[in-house]
């Protein structure tokens, strides 16, 4: 398995929540966006606005399938743990929007 570096999966990441998150300048974006949010509220399976592991790991593959920033990579590589950890800023075992737009700043 090739190894990504820790730069190359905050990329990644950060990449998924600008396209989730972010507004863009761009009307041919919205579509994505928007599929994007919807993304995030089907992983959310306990509606509780925010993503454990498993519910991330769903995320990340629902925008994959919709090519949606660099979630292809994520999954092909396997670097689900690892995107999580960078997500999850505060440690807490979950992932939250928040989260998502504070890390896409950074």
């Amino acid at each position: 398995m090739r190894m990504i570096s820790r730069t190359t999966t905050h990329l990644v990441v950060a990449t998924v929540a600008i396209a989730t998150l972010t507004q863009s300048a761009s009307a041919n974006d919205s579509p994505k966006r928007a599929q994007a949010q919807a993304n995030f509220q089907a992983a959310d399976v306990d509606k509780n606005g925010q993503l454990n592991s498993a519910e991330f790991k769903t995320f990340i593959n629902h925008n994959a399938d919709h090519n949606i920033g660099r979630a292809s990579s994520v999954r092909r590589f396997g670097m689900y743990t690892k995107a999580f950890k960078e997500a999850d800023a505060n440690g807490d075992g979950v992932v939250t929007k928040e989260e998502i737009a504070a890390q896409a700043q950074q």
